[in-house]
């Protein structure tokens, strides 16, 4: 009688054990230290850059990754931190309002789908074809050759909702077994990144997550202190000519870019005076100059305009330059003004005046 055969070995290489084991390595030690406040892993951004790197190193076919903080309640801001293969050390981010999630040409986005659904998304690119595919986002990561999206919520508290995507251009997308790993991400991993997220908030209450520039409401309680104290101050607004155009053109990446290099003229202006930049809202900031009169006030937003200008910024869908500019407002403090309010009301007319004029100009009431 023959003896029965044990099962044949599996070829070098393809023990399913040996190849997932050092996913497994990765994602334990990505939990541990999102869970610790001992590792140097303080931000969000090093968090995403930390994970990229260690799912990488354990093999995952990752080519995209992205750690994501979703408002659920109006009032509330959002944040997405993103990683990419082909730029390994760089980690990009946007903040978004809840109200950007509700904007009409938003409503179909894959946030929204976690958020409203409150399951994970999974689409193999590779197989679909691109008319089956029902979010913008997803189609244009099919043609750039993406295979694979996984989209997972991590953990929710009520207020926020983190995510994780995860994409891929290896033929065959991601491995079953796989994913089946950094489902253990979910929950020990999500609550982590909601705590830095309002850690941080908490850090930024005063302050623009975006330029670091103070923001609209330390702006003006900084404007009521002044008041208070009978100090002469002006206020510029400054606003970006056909920003909604430029945003649409080239992107949510690229607007923040420009953004933050109007922020850095602003900085620049103010370096060594004592003056006040802020963004003010959205496209808008401002400066507050204490103790300048009326033409010093104007001599100095000539000055920006013309140092935005000169960054040469490309702006075909504008109106008028081709490059961007700014319109600008203007108003002094003066005794008639009964509160800080009265400034700012009549700084946010003179702007309204500057658009109507065509912008690129500045105008002061």
């Amino acid at each position: 009688m023959i003896p029965p055969q044990p099962p044949p070995l599996p070829p070098p290489g393809l023990n399913p054990e040996s190849r997932i084991g050092p996913i497994r390595a990765a994602i334990d030690q990505l939990i541990a230290e999102a869970s610790s406040t001992n590792t140097g892993v303080a931000t969000l951004a090093d968090l995403t850059s930390r994970a990229a790197r260690l799912l990488v190193g354990g093999g995952l076919p990752l080519d995209r990754l992205s750690l994501s903080v979703i408002p659920l309640q109006s009032g509330h801001d959002g944040v997405q931190y993103w990683w990419e293969l082909e730029q390994i050390d760089a980690v990009r981010s946007f903040h978004r309002t809840a109200d950007y999630f509700e904007e009409e040409h938003r409503r179909n986005t894959v946030f929204k789908h976690l958020r409203d659904a409150g399951e994970p998304l999974r689409l193999r690119l590779e197989s679909l074809p691109i008319e089956s595919i029902a979010f913008d986002f997803l189609v244009k990561l099919k043609r750039e050759g993406f295979t694979d999206y996984l989209a997972e919520s991590l953990f929710s508290d009520g207020t926020y909702l983190a995510a994780l995507t995860l994409a891929t251009r290896r033929s065959g997308g991601f491995r079953g077994s796989d994913l089946q790993e950094v489902q253990r991400l979910v929950g020990t991993m999500g609550m982590a990144v909601v705590t830095r997220f309002r850690e941080r908030a908490k850090l930024n209450a005063w302050s623009d997550p975006l330029t670091g520039l103070i923001n609209r409401r330390r702006l003006e309680q900084r404007l009521a202190e002044a008041f208070e104290a009978k100090l002469a101050i002006s206020l510029l607004l400054f606003n970006l000519d056909d920003f909604g155009a430029y945003n649409s053109q080239f992107g949510h990446f690229c607007a923040d870019d420009c953004l933050m290099a109007v922020s850095r003229v602003l900085l620049a202006a103010s370096a060594g005076q004592s003056h006040l930049p802020a963004r003010f809202g959205g496209d808008i900031f401002a400066l507050v100059l204490a103790g300048a009169q009326a033409g010093e006030a104007e001599a100095i937003g000539r000055q920006v305009m013309a140092q935005v200008l000169a960054l040469r910024l490309a702006h075909p869908g504008s109106s008028g330059s081709p490059f961007i500019t700014l319109r600008v407002g203007l108003a002094v403090l003066t005794p008639q003004d009964g509160s800080s309010a009265g400034l700012v009301s009549r700084a946010q007319e003179a702007l309204s005046v500057a658009k109507e004029a065509g912008g690129n100009c500045l105008i002061r009431l």
